[in-house]
């Protein structure tokens, strides 16, 4: 089955389970995410933006924390399927720990070609039905101006975020992604471009590509994907596809060592059903390394921080290991029909504190391991600093209860 056709059903499977869902009223409401206005100066318009939360991000149980953010174009379409998928690919409570918990703000593109194509295009007289489509192209460097002025200023001070940050777009969306990697490396750390129009304008930025990635402006790392559909399952390739290997090309004799890149050809899609596929490979090479293995840290726990180490050197990405990590290695540590081990539990749950000594979970993970130890003294006095910190926890309040009589 053609993987738009099974899109499509999911999608249809979807739209009514939320239906259904519509016509309980007795059922409990929740939200992936919220919608706001900002007024932008710089394009003299309101923009619309949403914004999607990471599940641990208001958890009571988890002391505040910093998370990168994935900035998405075409909100209205794409900040759902990528908020869903975000949460899916980090999801601790499945212990699933592909990429990092992140903040996903999905940005509207009102007028996809004024606001994502950095260059008008010369005028071309064989191509008139492109022009008319297109007569207030050019808009890319001040759609920038806007991310960095107006917008990234204000999810950084709304949100508790780290300083990495990434760029997806599909089509004009990647060209514009591609654009920010030549004209404004560093301002992101990775790049999803996705099928990009890098044929616009006369494939302007391929041509510019060699002599501008030979002066590369940062020495940060960056992390480029771009992916581009199959064509030889068609009827040979495309002039559009034909134009992203030719970026691949430049990319291969000309990117800097801190350039990391990626050209995926992905079989059975289309230029509208790619972005799914795209979406998920391509967040797994920007996080390239950051996939955890559980058990292999729950066997070693000096392992953790070297993790954490080398995925800064691989990434760019610098943070703490995370205390979802710590949650889960501190639940199988000191669940009896887990993997129960008081020593390597007081190791886990010690270094999570080092990172995160306002963390409930971890301080009350503290007293169930002095439990095992038969400390009950010590453990008493976790209970209380997890009480303290989450005064709603009525879990601890009867642990402590039970320790004082």
């Amino acid at each position: 089955m053609k993987l738009s056709r099974i899109i499509a059903i999911a999608t249809l499977a979807f739209v009514g389970t939320v239906g259904a869902f519509g016509q309980n009223t007795e059922g409990e409401t929740f939200s992936i995410g919220k919608k706001y206005s900002i007024h932008s100066k710089i394009l003299k318009e309101n923009r619309t933006y949403w914004v999607s939360l990471p599940t641990s991000y208001d958890d009571p149980n988890l002391g505040p924390e910093k998370y990168p953010v994935i900035y998405v174009l075409d909100g209205k379409s794409a900040f759902f399927p990528v908020a869903g998928l975000v949460n899916f690919m980090a999801d601790h409570e499945s212990v699933n720990f592909q990429i990092p918990e992140a903040i996903v703000v999905g940005i509207d593109t009102l007028d996809r070609a004024r606001v994502l194509t950095p260059s008008a295009p010369n005028r071309d007289p064989a191509n008139k039905e492109l022009d008319d489509r297109t007569p207030n192209s050019g808009g890319g460097e001040l759609f920038f101006e806007f991310l960095t002025k107006e917008l990234f200023p204000k999810i950084e001070s709304d949100y508790r975020t780290l300083p990495y940050r990434v760029y997806i777009g599909h089509s004009l969306g990647g060209l514009t992604s591609t654009y920010m990697l030549l004209q404004h490396p560093g301002v992101f750390d990775g790049y999803l471009a996705i099928d990009p129009s890098l044929w616009w304008n006369s494939a302007k930025l391929i041509k510019e590509s060699p002599q501008v990635l030979q002066s590369f402006g940062s020495d940060k790392i960056q992390r480029y994907y771009v992916s581009v559909v199959d064509s030889s399952q068609g009827s040979g390739q495309n002039p559009y596809g034909k134009s992203i290997h030719q970026f691949g090309d430049s990319l291969a004799a000309h990117a800097p060592d801190n350039l990391k890149w990626k050209l995926h050809v992905i079989p059975d899609t289309d230029h509208s059903s790619i972005p799914l596929l795209s979406w998920y490979n391509g967040l797994l090479f920007v996080f390239e390394g950051y996939n955890l293995s559980h058990y292999g840290m729950m066997e070693d726990p000096d392992s953790i921080e070297r993790h954490f180490d080398e995925l800064a050197e691989n990434t760019g990405l610098r943070m703490n290991p995370p205390q979802t990590i710590f949650w889960i290695l501190a639940h199988y540590l000191t669940t009896p029909n887990r993997y129960p081990d008081a020593k390597k539990a007081m190791k886990v749950i010690n270094l999570g504190l080092k990172y995160h000594p306002k963390s409930p979970y971890l301080h009350e993970k503290l007293g169930v391991a002095y439990e095992m130890m038969d400390e009950p003294g010590k453990a008493l006095e976790s209970y209380q600093n997890a009480l303290r910190l989450n005064p709603k926890n009525k879990a601890v309040e009867e642990k402590i209860q039970r320790l004082k009589k």
